[in-house]
């Protein structure tokens, strides 16, 4: 008897995905296509949160019951594409919005699967793909590359995207946009929390953050929610891929790169901060913060992925310095006052952060600043707030040494809702 198949984490199939989402700018329909369906619908979700930045997403779950995608349906109606198109219920309908997020909807598959010929070959396809072309929206479908139809299908969307081949046999004219191989499947590594004197109690804390990076997915509205808000949004500092490559992507496109929102500002940045422990779980981070973050300035909680594997290192950081002699004396004096143990605790060079807000300069500054930063920390959010030379501050979450570190951090704080950049932070704190 055979046991399951062994999968590569899905987290590094929806870091791809999020690097192949360059690919489908100034498209509005892509079939996502794979011979496994549960890392087809991880890497769509990969391209959504590309692309939720700035336009809406609806990814519609052609391949039947697919784990990820069904995941982010939270209530009990089993309606989905094959009730759409067996029973005429319109799309609207069984389309859901995730759960507090933005600009991201899904369509479970349904009563039964829609990976059937009829389904996939239907003609409305090509009239959804239109519908979204003209409201500058993008329509994902995921389905299995073997499934009868799918050529039709293919033929009525803008592209493809492969997941794990090299080529669509059943669809052999369809347009390629991007190339996601499977990345090698590893064992994560034993991870201990860091050295500490008292090991605190696992608290149940239950804060939002630990939920985020579970589902590790951003949304929001669709068909009867479709009036903008005014103004651009704020791009959302991307994230870097898990996988080895993706390859036939948009071209001169470095794949992979995340690149600070502020370049201009490198020499000016304040890069040293204090760690003071770094877990392996957001329990014991967030422990660390309830019991002495009202003490630790520009105290905060990085989350960084380690390697390839879906292990996260939980860093808590305090302090943001233009000078390590500073930081040396923040470490000093927190284990002076016994915060953090002689054995625990480096300074460390992180001139990154994730931009959550600015606030402009006005009266009572202050309270407006605690305000914001009270209002971050019930959604689960450690930010910290820095003032700049014009009076102004800049509300930040996160301390990260590469961009690189901070695409879980960017993607949980999509979840709850923010649009964060990855920039070199400036400022002091107060």
């Amino acid at each position: 008897m055979t046991g399951p198949p062994v999968r590569a984490p899905g987290g590094a199939y929806e870091g791809a995905g999020r690097r192949a989402g360059a690919a489908v700018r100034g498209h509005s329909s892509v079939i996502v296509a794979s011979d496994d369906p549960v890392a087809a619908g991880h890497a769509a979700i990969g391209i959504a949160l590309a692309e939720i930045s700035h336009r809406l997403v609806m990814i519609a779950d052609l391949a039947g019951e697919t784990a990820p995608i069904q995941a982010l349906v939270r209530d009990d109606d089993f309606h989905g594409v094959y009730d759409s198109f067996t029973f005429g219920t319109s799309f609207v309908r069984v389309a859901r919005e995730v759960e507090g997020a933005k600009n991201l909807f899904v369509i479970p598959a349904g009563t039964e699967s829609p990976a059937t010929e009829e389904i996939l070959s239907s003609p409305r396809w090509g009239t959804f793909a239109s519908e979204f072309a003209t409201a500058d929206e993008l329509l994902i479908l995921v389905a299995d590359a073997q499934s009868a139809g799918i050529a039709n299908l293919a033929a009525q969307v803008d592209g493809v995207i492969l997941v794990g081949l090299t080529r669509l046999d059943a669809a052999p004219d369809a347009q390629i946009f991007a190339k996601i191989p499977h990345p090698p499947v590893s064992r994560p590594p034993r991870i201990d929390i860091a050295p500490r004197a008292n090991k605190p109690p696992v608290a149940q804390l239950g804060l939002a953050a630990v939920a985020l990076l579970a589902v590790g997915i951003a949304a929001g509205s669709f068909f009867g929610r479709r009036v903008r808000q005014n103004g651009e949004a704020t791009p959302v500092a991307p994230a870097a891929a898990s996988a080895d490559s993706v390859t036939d992507s948009v071209p001169n496109a470095r794949p992979g790169a995340i690149v600070p929102a502020n370049a201009a500002d490198s020499l000016s940045a304040v890069p040293f901060s204090v760690e003071i422990l770094a877990s392996n779980t957001a329990e014991g981070a967030n422990f660390e913060i309830q019991r002495h973050g009202s003490v630790m300035p520009a105290a905060t909680i990085s989350l960084v992925p380690i390697g390839d594997t879906e292990a996260t290192w939980y860093k808590v950081h305090a302090g943001a310095f233009a000078d390590s002699a500073q930081a040396e004396r923040l470490l000093a004096s927190l284990r002076r006052r016994r915060i953090v143990p002689d054995s625990a605790g480096s300074v460390v060079r992180a001139p990154l952060a994730l931009l959550v807000d600015t606030i402009p300069s006005q009266a009572g500054m202050t309270s407006r600043i605690r305000d914001r930063l009270e209002s971050l920390r019930l959604k689960g959010v450690n930010a910290y707030a820095m003032l700049q030379n014009d009076g102004s501050a800049r509300v930040y979450a996160g301390a990260f040494e590469r961009a690189q570190q901070s695409s879980l951090a960017a993607t949980a704080l999509c979840v709850a809702g923010l649009e964060p950049v990855l920039v070199y932070r400036t400022g002091r704190t107060q």
